[in-house]
């Protein structure tokens, strides 16, 4: 989505320019419906003043804001969206169904003390995504054609002043536009406060003088050629122009020269109003400027660069320019502003903008793509180039920023893709040089890597498991497997852990982590985990039903899920009543980052489900940043040793610390800890030495099916006592 704004800048009437934008929404989105709306007097219905539909200018219509999304729009300060069944959602709206309507886009068109007086909507008669990059065009678009409603305003009211003008001499003298009239011959006669505010000069010092002493001497011959011809023959004129103060400073104007006649025709005045559009022209060159920069570095944004890039792709095929792109992310940035605050982390980005400037030419590209993100385009350089310079990045960036006392340490990862002739657009290279960098971070080597076909191989791999993945949650294709909790002093069951498991008939055994990650990228992870607790707490109710009423399950969760999932107790609560369970027989485990990086939402959460009796457990416990605050804050009933620790700890002396420590930590803040890992009998011997309460691992079961579970209880508890 490259198209720029720059054209409607240069729309001679308001108009031209809300068509031009609706055109843009239609080349940009495809929308079936788009239109300009202003809001009537009575602030209950829309009339609009622009309207295409499939792409094609329609005549305008009226309708009613109640029940529409267009009401909820305009009480939105942001973009408002609707990515489908926006007809069920709007019942009352009938239009939506006439038309067919699927999906809603809608921003608010404000004037300057940000009350409403319009909208800008796309309508869609099929299902549409709309990401933050579609959000973020559609609101720059509406800020713009928002800019030109307000001017209208202001136009028709100088409209109105000049028809009041003859009649009110009060408007003339307390008017805040400017107002100056002059005799046939074009001589001052009278001019109003505001004019002599605006100009400097007093009436009596203009009196009987040319409006020439205003001229700023920036007009051709020509300018006023076409203004006096279209005086002559329409009466009137309109247009921008610059003059000049008393002082002799140079302004710009938005000027209205009006002919008055008398009974017979013939000229008796000419009546000039306008108002300094210094400000306005102030708030257009910003317009400019946030159209194509990120305004905390300075940098192009992400539209701009995408069109920088475009250019260079027709470059290449025209003329064989060989460019790259290289794409920048800083590693574990969030970490520097959770410790340091958002303004530390702001002027850490600049530093870095900085350091990227001094590292490239001058006529190479240079943009904050987003977040911690950055991309850089090497223009008419080989590939070897581009590599010179990513490995020059990776120098700068590796030295120690220091602000006042503080000094912090960044690295960072990098991918590089290479303009080829099969290059089909920016968003392909762009994203190309993405997955390379994502293999570095994935990796975790802090260094460079080039866009290849087994990167490409990888990032298709991605795409194939996620339309999988997505088709298997719909259709409960993934397996959930069991893996038993061990009480170290009774050797019985207490719990499993329900762990989700795919076999793929094309690909094989797909590793949880991999199909995890893919879940999280692509927003499955909340109904993945959904699907994981409504399939573990069936088999929960199963296992009681068999006599084992003692067993409790645990289940993981994600911190997505925190973030994403409207009504997170709620949904647990349900799912247990839906089992005819009771909380007490729930553990939701999760890690030590959800608490870190969803701390405020993690907390209130997993406090909330404890009151009403779920148990809470901290996941891999030693392997984040471990912290007794995250330990008392989050109220946890276990703490889980991760199985790195467990596995090392007969043959590392420090292991044996740390979880000798965590296990009598955990006694004082009555919590009962879990290992994970346990492989040998050796280790199970220690871990209860230590006072452990429990062990899970491979030394009694990996996750197996249901009924294997079920042989297990067998073993380890002995015989269920069946409901009588």
């Amino acid at each position: 989505m490259t198209s720029s704004f720059n054209a409607l800048y240069q729309c001679s009437c308001s108009e031209q320019a809300y068509e031009l934008a609706l055109s843009m929404i239609d080349e940009a989105f495809g929308a079936a419906h788009c239109f300009v709306g202003k809001l009537c007097a009575n602030a209950t219905e829309v009339q609009t003043v622009a309207y295409h539909q499939d792409g094609a200018v329609r005549a305008n219509f009226q309708y009613p804001l109640a029940g529409s999304p267009c009401a909820d729009a305009l009480q939105s300060v942001d973009v408002c969206a609707f990515g489908d069944n926006v007809a069920d959602l709007f019942p009352d709206d009938t239009m939506l169904a006439e038309l067919g309507i699927e999906a809603y886009i809608g921003v608010t068109l404000r004037d300057v003390s940000r009350q409403p007086i319009g909208i800008l909507v796309a309508l869609f008669d099929q299902q549409r995504t709309f990401d933050q990059v579609d959000e973020q065009w559609f609101k720059d678009l509406a800020f713009i054609v928002a800019a030109q409603a307000r001017h209208d305003a202001d136009l028709a009211r100088k409209d109105e002043l000049l028809a009041e003008l003859s009649l009110r001499n009060i408007v003339f003298e307390q008017s805040k536009e400017a107002i100056m009239i002059t005799d046939n011959n074009n001589r001052i006669l009278r001019v109003n406060p505001t004019f002599e505010l605006y100009t400097g000069y007093r009436e009596s010092e203009l009196k009987g003088r040319s409006p020439a002493v205003l001229s700023s001497g920036q007009h051709s011959p020509e300018f006023y050629y076409e203004m006096w011809r279209q005086l002559e023959q329409m009466g009137h004129w309109r247009g921008e122009i610059y003059n000049r103060r008393k002082s002799g400073e140079i302004y710009p104007e938005e000027l209205s020269i009006t002919v008055n006649r008398d009974a017979n025709g013939q000229i008796t005045h000419y009546i000039g109003l306008f108002r300094d559009i210094s400000e306005w022209k102030e708030n257009e060159r910003q317009l400019r400027f946030y159209a194509s920069q990120e305004p905390l570095t300075g940098l192009l944004n992400r539209r701009s660069f995408l069109e920088k890039v475009e250019q260079h792709i027709s470059l290449f095929r025209a003329q064989e320019q060989h460019a790259s792109v290289l794409f920048l992310n800083l590693d574990r940035f969030k970490d520097i502003n959770d410790l340091y605050g958002p303004e530390i982390g702001d002027k850490v980005l600049i530093a870095v903008a900085l350091r990227l400037q001094n590292c490239v030419r001058n006529h190479d590209v240079i943009s904050r793509y987003g977040g911690d993100e950055f991309t850089i385009l090497i223009a008419d350089a080989k590939p070897g180039h581009a590599h010179r310079c990513a490995e020059k990045v990776l120098e700068r960036i590796h030295q120690p920023i220091r602000l006042g006392d503080l000094s912090i340490e960044l690295s960072c990862s990098i991918g590089i893709a290479h303009m080829h002739s099969d290059t089909d657009s920016a968003t392909v290279l762009v994203r190309n040089a993405n997955h390379a960098m994502l293999s570095v971070k994935r990796a975790q080597s802090h260094s460079i890597a080039v866009h290849s076909q087994e990167i490409e191989a990888i990032y298709l791999r991605k795409l194939k498991l996620r339309d999988k993945l997505h088709k298997l949650l719909r259709f409960d294709g993934l397996d959930v497997a069991y893996q038993p909790v061990i009480d170290n002093q009774s050797g019985r069951i207490v719990k499993f852990e329900a762990l989700a498991r795919w076999r793929d008939e094309e690909l094989g055994v797909i590793r949880p982590d991999e199909f995890i990650a893919i879940a999280e990228e692509f927003g499955l992870v909340a109904i993945l985990g959904q699907f994981v607790l409504r399939k573990a707490l069936a088999g929960l109710a199963w296992i009681h039903s068999q006599g084992y009423n003692d067993i409790s399950m645990a289940v993981n969760r994600s911190a997505s899920e925190f973030n994403h999932v409207l009504h997170p107790v709620d949904t647990v609560l349900d799912t247990l009543a839906d089992c005819n369970l009771k909380p007490s027989c729930l553990t939701i485990e999760v890690t030590e980052s959800v608490a870190i990086h969803a701390r405020k939402q993690a907390e209130g959460v997993l406090n909330e489900l404890r009151s009403k009796g779920v148990m809470v457990a901290l996941d891999d416990f030693c392997t984040g940043y471990s912290s007794l605050s995250h330990l008392i804050d989050l109220h946890a009933d276990y703490i889980k040793i991760d199985k790195s620790f467990t596995q090392q700890m007969l043959s590392e002396h420090k292991h044996q610390v740390v979880i000798a420590s965590v296990i009598r930590i955990a006694s004082e803040l009555d919590m009962e800890v879990i290992a994970e890992g346990v492989e040998t009998q050796q280790q199970q011997q220690q871990l209860r030495e230590y006072g452990c309460h429990f062990s899970q691992g491979y030394y009694y079961s990996p996750a197996v099916p249901l009924k294997e579970a079920m042989v297990l209880l067998a073993k380890h508890n002995g015989d269920a006592q069946r409901p009588q």
